[in-house]
């Protein structure tokens, strides 16, 4: 397509296509594997369903008004979400407010009301990025003490996250932040660098902590770890198998009977696997697939730096997120506690995500650039 703004067109309704069909799958999914312990547990086999479609909702007006909001009105909100997101992690830390689960406190509780700070945090990390990557000073490519500031905030998430404890999300800041440093110039020796370090930070976290150093044994060798923390993987890996290559059938699943722990959060893709087959697989990967391919698209529309700043961090979160998921349910990487964008369970994720998609949908309004070679951020 010749004309940026047809191409932003089809780009923005094939993101919304895409990502409406992987929300209903995970409605579809959640109910069929979480009817059971909602009926248990709140005496309701819609509990779980219903709440999701909910926020699904919320999500999906969410993007509807982005798109008539100014994208110079969500990039003054940078700050306050910067400052916002760091105050709810701290609040996790803090009794009364927090909100323990599997012996982290990664949620807040506020009356009725339970969220997941981290998941905004992603949001704000993005923006800030974007934000501060663009400004015409930055120039990290020749001045790398430049990245200070980004590093200091991402130095700040991170201990909070740490202190939850939740690696896996300190794992995704740290990609994220890194990626858009790279791509905004920082010379690969100072990347490199950081890697090194990074590991050392994550071979000290695994060794400090003893249920980290369970995971990575059980990764490493899960049938002989079934006691000890593989039992996860294996039932992840036998619901794979049951279900072939076509799928043993919607509402199907054995291993969700109690077998396969979190089958409608961190593992909903060894369901999907089990019930839909390799081809109920292959739909999910390609779906990401596709919508980083649209976000490159996307991205590559934009003349303005720091909008190329903010679709590159939209795609890569995005992505990034997928990939460990999917690939801790089949065994390619650690067990994470971490949700599959769009498709598990979990309120704080689906509408973070949701305004993720919103922001990149905007950005497929390709602006006119008459006048100014930058563009207007409309």
């Amino acid at each position: 397509m010749t004309d940026p703004s047809a191409a932003g067109r089809f780009y923005r309704n094939a993101l919304f296509f895409v990502v409406l069909l992987l929300t209903g799958l995970g409605l579809l999914v959640i109910f069929s594997s979480s009817s059971i312990p909602a009926e248990i547990r709140f005496g309701d086999t819609l509990y779980f369903v219903r709440r999701q479609a909910m926020f699904a909702a919320m999500g999906f007006t969410m993007i509807l008004i982005l798109q008539i909001i100014p994208l110079r009105f969500v990039e003054k909100l940078t700050l306050p979400m910067l400052g916002l997101s760091a105050a709810l992690l701290a609040l996790t830390l803090i009794p009364g407010f927090q909100h323990k689960a599997n012996g982290a406190s990664r949620w807040v509780k506020i009356a009725w009301l339970s969220f997941q700070p981290s998941e905004l945090g992603k949001v704000a990390l993005i923006l800030f990025l974007a934000k501060n990557l663009s400004r015409p000073s930055s120039q990290i490519d020749s001045k790398p003490l430049h990245i200070l500031p980004n590093l200091l905030v991402l130095g700040l998430f991170s201990c909070l996250l740490m202190l939850q404890p939740d690696f896996g999300s300190t794992v995704i800041y740290v990609s994220i932040c890194f990626f858009m440093l790279f791509v905004a110039g920082l010379p690969l020796h100072y990347i490199a660098g950081a890697f090194l370090l990074g590991l050392i930070g994550a071979v000290a976290a695994i060794l400090h902590a003893p249920y980290r150093l369970a995971r990575v044994t059980s990764f490493l060798n899960p049938w002989d770890t079934i006691q000890t923390g593989g039992f996860q993987i294996v039932q992840s890996y036998l619901g794979f198998h049951n279900g072939g290559f076509w799928g043993a059938g919607l509402g199907e699943s054995r291993q969700k009977l109690f077998f396969l722990p979190e089958a409608h959060t961190d593992f909903i893709l060894s369901v999907v696997g089990e019930e839909m087959g390799l081809l109920g697989v292959f739909l999910v990967i390609s779906c990401f697939a596709y919508i980083a391919w649209l976000g490159l698209k996307i991205t590559s529309l934009q003349s303005d730096t720091y909008r190329k700043f903010l679709g590159l961090g939209v795609s890569a979160l995005i992505s990034i997120q997928a990939i460990v998921n999917m690939g801790v349910a089949m065994g390619l990487l650690p067990t994470k506690g971490m949700s599959l964008p769009f498709v598990s369970f979990g309120s704080s994720s689906l509408l973070s995500f949701l305004l993720l998609v919103g922001i990149l949908a905007k950005l497929a309004k390709v602006p006119s650039t008459h006048g100014s070679p930058q563009g207007k951020l409309n």
